[in-house]
């Protein structure tokens, strides 16, 4: 009997995998939002900022419901409290499956400035509001809502579907992607991905359509540590070798010159993309940008907002200053840590080789804290990319897609560099200020972009994995 039972389990899941097309079902759509609604408010009540990245409670809160729906899962601890997800539905074995990518962990809040207890996960004028509810729990909810929807509804197969839920994606990623990337590749191996980034957005230049920017590369995230030395003493006695004055001294040197701009492929081939979408004058400055006179005419015009900006350059910003412990004390050291960005095709070597120069103070040091990638750029062709411009087209009527850069890093680049091509694309819609609350105060996502991320996600998915 027992083997009996073990046989009958086992063809459950083969049935589950290959599907069946008279057990199939169309998905009820009322019934999925109202039950994702719920899950996601209590996934934003986890408080998992990092640090700490505790991630840990929020993972066995997502296991628990997919254990319950009988989905096949597995957890991975890169260190106490820091515990990766992956969820699986199998489909044939010749075909890599497709990769739905999230993280758990959230950036730091100061809950005093938020109007919605910022772990609360309140329910109010047609928003969740909570830390992570953009990025990325929602994307984590979609992911999440599309394996049980394929489950439940028997979709037959022809690639399987992988869901992974990283921790320490805000700090970096060495406890999470880059984690499970270098020690259990092959507990999820995918032939593509989608992870977070590119949203849609009503068009920066003022175009008529929503456009969306799907990441297909990232600038490379390089932090630097800088140390200034000099000689310590009390503040009452000010001295031309304080440790202080060297590094702004030094700081100033080097953000006196920002680096030249620089026209990617990528994003010249994006911005004439856009421009076809624009009119006069937008539509001549974004076609001709291969002319440096009038690149540097649309960086005075179109592409003179920061973020535009960011794109068309490396970038170099001070974020930590620390010195003295003590008002009346002058220190011995004084640091700054660099946060800086660097387009695709940079030399690593010479961006610190110029550095070095500009800070030109043998009393300096310069360390990196976190060295860049080397992954490539996915490609804007080929089955999954297809996939996204069919789903835009189909969900998101009067859009259109383009490949795009991200300014910040994402879990991406630790796929990318494997070889994978993995696209940044969350679809909802944002406009800016709603964008800008991602890490910022009352992050929030409308019910509607909710539920519409979770269609199109599922839609994405059967474009890509379901038999016809």
């Amino acid at each position: 009997m027992k083997r009996l039972i073990l046989l009958t389990a086992g063809l459950g899941v083969l049935l589950v995998a290959w599907g069946s097309p008279a057990l199939a079902a169309s998905p009820d759509w009322n019934a999925i939002d109202q039950e994702a609604l719920p899950y996601f408010r209590s996934y934003l009540r986890f408080d998992t900022s990092n640090p700490p990245d505790n991630s840990a409670p929020a993972i066995a809160y997502l296991k628990s419901i997919l254990d319950k729906k009988g989905i096949e899962t597995a957890t991975f601890e890169s260190k106490p409290g820091a515990v990766s997800l992956v969820a699986r539905l199998p489909g044939p074995s010749d075909k890599k499956p497709f990769l739905l990518l999230s993280h758990v962990d959230v950036v730091p809040v100061v809950a005093k400035d938020w109007s919605h207890q910022p772990f609360s996960g309140d329910l109010a004028d047609g928003y969740v509001w909570g830390r992570g509810a953009i990025d990325n729990k929602a994307h984590g909810i979609m992911a999440l809502m599309t394996l049980l929807t394929l489950h439940r509804n028997h979709i037959p197969l022809r690639r399987g579907v992988v869901m992974m839920v990283n921790p320490d994606e805000e700090a970096g990623g060495a406890n999470g992607a880059e984690w499970m990337a270098a020690n259990h590749w092959d507990a999820f191996d995918p032939a593509f991905a989608v992870n977070e980034g590119g949203v849609g957005t009503p068009d920066p230049f003022g175009g008529w359509a929503k456009v969306f920017q799907v990441t297909v590369a990232e600038k490379r995230v390089s932090w630097l540590h800088l140390v200034a030395r000099g000689r310590s003493g009390h503040g009452s006695v000010p001295t031309g070798d304080n440790p202080t004055l060297i590094l702004i001294d030094a700081l100033a040197r080097l953000l006196a010159t920002q680096p030249d701009p620089r026209l990617t492929p990528l994003m010249a081939q994006a911005l004439a993309t856009m421009a076809t979408h624009e009119s006069f004058p937008v539509k001549v400055e974004l076609g001709h940008l291969d002319s440096p006179s009038m690149l540097g005419i649309a960086m005075r015009g179109p592409l003179k907002p920061d973020y535009l900006q960011a794109l068309l350059r490396d970038t170099i910003a001070p974020t930590m200053l620390s010195g003295s412990l003590k008002v009346n004390v002058i220190p011995s050291t004084a640091e700054a840590g660099l946060d800086c960005r660097l387009l695709p095709g940079t030399d690593v070597e010479a961006f610190l080789r110029r550095m070095k120069t500009l800070l030109a103070d043998k009393r300096i040091t310069i360390d990196f804290i976190q060295k860049p990638d080397s992954g490539p750029i996915s490609p804007s062709t080929g089955e999954a990319w297809d996939a996204i411009e069919k789903v835009v087209a189909q969900d998101f009527p009067n859009s259109f897609v383009v490949p795009w850069m991200s300014s910040g890093g994402t879990d991406s680049r630790f796929l990318r560099e494997k070889g994978v091509p993995a696209y940044g694309f969350v679809p909802i819609v944002l406009d800016v200020r709603e964008r800008e609350r991602v890490h910022g105060v009352d992050e929030r996502l409308s019910v509607e972009n909710l539920n519409h991320g979770i269609k199109a996600t599922y839609d994405l998915t059967t474009i890509l994995c379901a038999r016809p």
